[in-house]
């Protein structure tokens, strides 16, 4: 069974509300394990996983600090063939999601889809976005009787 990880960091509670969703796309794909977790819990499970979505706000034009964190060590995980998408909410200016696939492009993960931003609390159509961005992820990672489709 394929594995999609999705990482996050939040801090008003707009981008855990979007991993949520991103986690509840990619769980209605068979053939799919799901691992939700914040940034600073799952960091150690990137190694593993076949595909990578990286949540966090923009604070000051930048990923959280735990997610910067996270993107400093990327190089020392194995993330060559992997598949990717990033997602984040934001106040003002909204960088995080662009840095963010921008990093793991640089490691070799095939992107799935432009960098989901999202201004503040995300609403209905928000979360629609972030359900589809994960059922996309899943999906082209999914294994059915224990080969990729």
């Amino acid at each position: 069974m394929s594995q999609v990880l999705v990482l996050y960091d939040t801090r008003s509670g707009n981008t855990g509300r979007m991993a949520r969703a991103v986690a509840e796309g990619s769980k209605s794909v068979q053939g799919v394990e799901v691992v939700l977790k914040r940034v600073a819990e799952g960091s150690g499970e990137l190694a593993g996983a076949d595909a990578v979505i990286l949540g966090a706000p923009t604070h000051h034009t930048q990923p959280s600090r735990a997610m910067k964190r996270l993107l400093s060590g990327l190089s020392d995980v194995p993330l060559k063939g992997k598949v990717g998408a990033t997602f984040g909410s934001y106040g003002w200016s909204g960088e995080a999601p662009g840095i963010m696939a921008r990093a793991l492009r640089d490691q070799g993960v095939r992107m799935i889809g432009e960098a989901l931003r999202v201004k503040r609390t995300p609403g209905t159509s928000d979360l629609t976005k972030c359900r589809d961005l994960g059922r996309a992820v899943a999906e082209s990672v999914a294994t059915v009787g224990g080969a990729k489709e």
